[in-house]
């Protein structure tokens, strides 16, 4: 696919590893999708994805992008993949002479920035989507991933991180001179949560819970960093008092059999029910009395915002993003990480107090619909992309 020469128009170019579901992905289509096409010719490029190509080329074409898939670029680490996938972009960029390369993630960021400060791309900016600096990795791994990103750092011209901690934590690391970091919240698609209106009684209807049986539950990767154990901790002082109790888990990953040892182990295999991935969380999420997530490092937790969305209150530990996004005793309650007691006593003051819970909703949805809405953050990535063109 050739794409058309058009001089009116800044031509950006995103690059991202992969399109699996998750906030990293979700921000880049929006991103892409919602920028102006009066103003700027978007393209995107990305390995291939866990989840069926087919849904991600039915909104590539909904949305009418420039597309390009690269099956090099993958996200471990492969040098003969990384080498193809390196002179491929470095090709792209030299033929089609973008004004503005954005890359995204750890792998495309490496890769791409390098390609196009090599290509001769004036203006290079760089969207993280979290941080790697602890829990993510061992050791090893993660002093590499700091120190290959202190080399590419003065490559880029900004780099916007998903909150002010953020920006905090790059700096602290040293990766690039505080001046080249620009905050920009992470939006979601708000009138698709606000505007949603599914029955309750029949979500509960299809997965066998009874109407009056209080829900509480997450939607998170299982993997060592996202703390779920910490939650299935929680459990046994939050079922004493609330015995019908339902916990629901949606989503999936390597921790996944031992998190369900765990259950077995302190017999709540009545309570906890492993969902696994769903395409439309929207349905059970709005069966939640209560949203739940326990991370040990979170760079924002865009879950936490369409839960918000939907009226949710959140119980979440105080780590990395999740103060910005969850405003402590207004919207819900934060706690330490690691701190199963804390989180079972969190839980249950909310389960007890429908009231508080009510006012949390209210304030939830409000917050979420004032400050993370999607059309706010491209706006902003916009006027961005303008500033630097015009300081050329």
């Amino acid at each position: 696919m050739v794409l058309e020469k058009d001089m009116s128009k800044i031509k950006v170019l995103h690059i991202i590893t992969r399109l699996d579901k998750g906030g990293s992905a979700e921000n880049t289509l929006l991103t892409v999708s919602l920028l102006n096409k009066e103003e700027f010719k978007v393209t995107l490029i990305s390995g291939h994805t866990n989840d069926p190509d087919k849904e991600i080329a039915s909104f590539i074409t909904q949305k009418n992008l420039d597309y390009f898939l690269m099956p090099e670029l993958v996200r471990k680490i492969s040098p003969l993949k990384d080498i193809k996938a390196f002179f491929k972009i470095y090709h792209f960029i030299k033929k089609q002479g973008f004004d503005i390369v954005h890359t995204h993630t750890s792998k495309a960021g490496m890769l791409g920035r390098w390609a196009a400060k090599l290509a001769g791309v004036k203006i290079i900016v760089h969207t993280p989507h979290g941080h790697i600096f602890y829990g993510y990795f061992g050791w090893f791994k993660t002093k590499l991933f700091i120190y290959l990103e202190r080399l590419t750092g003065p490559l880029t011209d900004k780099i916007i991180t998903l909150t002010q901690r953020g920006k905090e934590e790059h700096v602290k690391y040293r990766i690039a001179r505080p001046d080249k970091f620009v905050p920009i919240y992470s939006g979601i698609d708000v009138g698709k949560f606000v505007d949603f209106h599914a029955d309750a009684v029949k979500e509960k209807e299809k997965l066998n819970i009874p109407l009056d049986v209080p829900v509480i539950g997450t939607v998170t990767r299982l993997a060592p960093v996202k703390g779920n154990q910490y939650l299935i901790a929680s459990l046994p002082e939050v079922v004493k008092l609330f015995p019908t109790l339902k916990v629901l888990i949606v989503g999936d990953g390597s921790e996944r059999g031992k998190l369900e040892r765990y259950v077995k182990k302190l017999s709540l295999l009545e309570n906890v029910i492993f969902l696994g991935i769903c395409k439309d969380v929207r349905g059970i999420l709005n069966t939640f009395d209560i949203f739940v997530l326990p991370s040990l490092n979170e760079g924002m937790g865009r879950c936490m915002l369409e839960a918000q969305a939907l009226g949710v209150p959140v119980v979440a530990t105080k780590v990395g993003g999740i103060p910005e996004v969850v405003r402590d005793s207004i919207g819900g309650i934060l706690v330490p990480p690691r701190n199963p007691e804390a989180m079972a006593e969190a839980i249950i003051n909310l389960l007890k107090n429908k009231s508080l819970r009510d006012n949390m909703s209210e304030e939830a949805k409000r917050w979420v619909g004032h400050r993370f809405s999607a059309g706010a953050m491209v706006e902003k990535i916009s006027d961005l992309y303008k500033e630097l063109i015009g300081a050329m």
